[in-house]
């Protein structure tokens, strides 16, 4: 079988991937920094691969209606790309492991850089994966070659609610919020005590900033219905 990314399992599993490799690089003290910085290379690599696939959607916004879902995703693109960039930057000039031979002054601001970049990508990444929600739940039809029942959608929404709820805890207790705000916290995670939990909170959180902007795009949009499982793009 021929394999292409932009295919809707392959696209899937690439942004899945993307995704998990943020949020494992936040479980620093667990993997150590070899590890943290693998990832940090794969992630990058990824998000490469991911703008090749959507390079015809940015192609598009040179012609078309400018919608609130696009205006939205060309500002959060922009954002992001910012933040990565500024993530990259601060990455060679905090590296110990593959990038320590370059000879780059160590600077503490640049760790700080790095510190309050990543929290913002990962903030921004699940915004961006809640304002096209209607697009993943296209491709997740796609790929199951089936169409799903509105029950699945309006259980979809109530786990999602629910989960975002307590994803305002989680955030807090990860530091998640405050970090956002570019300020200190004292939250550290003991993974001598438990591992699973820390990444439960952090979908918790991820799961909040996500609903929060699929729900703005949908009361913003209120004639397409705010459950209605469609958004117009």
């Amino acid at each position: 079988m021929n394999f292409r990314w932009t295919r809707p399992v392959p696209r899937l599993l690439l942004d899945g991937a993307m995704l998990l490799c943020l949020v494992l690089a936040f479980a620093y003290w667990w993997l150590g920094n070899g590890m943290h910085e693998a990832l940090g290379t794969v992630f990058l690599l990824i998000v490469l691969r991911h703008v090749a696939n959507n390079l015809f959607w940015w192609k598009g916004h040179r012609g078309g209606r400018m919608t609130t879902q696009r205006a939205l995703n060309l500002v959060l693109g922009v954002l992001l790309s910012v933040t990565l960039v500024i993530l990259l930057v601060s990455s060679l000039a905090v590296s110990r492991t593959l990038a320590g031979w370059l000879p780059i002054p160590r600077i503490f601001l640049m760790q700080e850089v790095h510190w309050f970049a990543a929290y913002w990508a990962i903030a921004l990444a699940a915004l961006h994966l809640g304002v096209n929600w209607n697009r993943i739940a296209a491709l997740l039809r796609t790929a199951t070659r089936r169409p799903w029942p509105r029950w699945a959608g309006l259980l979809a929404w109530a786990i999602g609610i629910a989960g975002a709820l307590q994803g305002i805890a989680s955030g807090t207790l990860l530091g998640f919020w405050p970090r956002l705000g570019f300020r200190y916290s004292l939250s550290m995670w003991d993974f001598n005590a438990s591992v699973l939990p820390f990444f439960l909170h952090w979908g918790a959180a991820l799961l909040t900033l996500a609903v929060a902007a699929q729900l703005l795009l949908r009361v913003v949009q209120v004639p397409t219905g705010l459950f209605s499982g469609k958004s117009r793009s």
